[in-house]
This record gives structure tokens, C-alpha cells and sequence, in this order.
């Protein structure tokens, strides 16, 4: 067994501002799969950038604003999002997330091609392949 300290630095990057991430271990068995865990007080923001991979990003607690303007930048997709929800962005997908309450979350990063959905359900957005 090992116990570890997780780092945990504040993100500024993208213009984010009031928010946390601790990080987890990176898979090492994917070309490219990381884990990180987001607290995000209310108000603060993970500005605006392009997904460098595919991302998920579940909530866990607390209630959020997701916005996407595609990969072009000219679309405004915006869904309050609340624990029990993730928004999952494509690589060159521009998002941001805003926090309306404390929230926080775990984000997945992959380079895998997709996902596999078993008994999820599309909220917004196209369908699951």
C-alpha cells in the first residue's frame, strides 16, 4: 500500500481565476489519460481555452455554467450544470466553466479516440455513439 500527497496548485492560466487542482497520478498504460480533482468557488472560472484532448469534466457538488463555442469559436452553447452531470468536450473544443456556487469536480484529460457509455443519457448536446 502507499499513501500520497496530492500537489495541488492554484490555476491562473486562460485567465482563470479562483480555482484549485489537486493531481492525481497519470495513467501510465494510455498513450496520454489524466485525472485531476477541481475546486472552484463560486463566482471563479476556468477561463476560456481549447480542449487539448478529449475532456470530461463530472460534478461532483455544486452548480456550475459550461459554455462551448465549438471549434470554430462562433457558436454559444451554454447548460447549467449540477452534480451528477459532466460536460465532455472534443480536442479544439473552446469552453470554459464557471462556478454560480462552490463546486467541485473531477476532470478526465485522454488522448483516447472516445468513450464507452453504458447507461448514460444526453442532455445537451449529439447523441452517444
Amino acid at each position: 500500500m502507499r499513501i500520497i500527497q496530492l500537489p495541488a496548485r492554484e490555476i491562473s492560466r486562460f485567465g482563470s481565476h479562483g480555482i484549485d487542482m489537486d493531481f492525481l497520478p497519470q495513467v501510465l498504460d494510455a498513450e496520454r489519460t489524466t485525472v485531476n480533482i477541481a475546486r472552484i468557488v463560486a463566482g471563479g472560472a476556468l477561463g476560456e481555452h481549447p480542449a487539448t484532448t478529449l475532456q470530461v469534466f463530472a460534478v461532483l457538488a455544486g452548480d456550475g455554467l459550461v459554455t462551448s463555442k465549438g471549434m470554430d469559436g462562433t457558436a454559444d452553447e451554454r447548460w447549467e450544470i449540477q452534480p451528477g452531470q459532466a460536460a465532455i468536450w472534443e480536442p479544439g473544443e473552446i469552453h470554459e466553466t464557471t462556478a454560480t456556487t462552490d463546486l467541485l469536480a473531477v476532470i478526465v484529460e485522454t488522448s483516447a479516440d472516445g468513450l464507452a457509455f453504458r447507461e448514460h443519457k444526453v442532455l445537451f448536446g449529439p447523441p452517444l455513439r
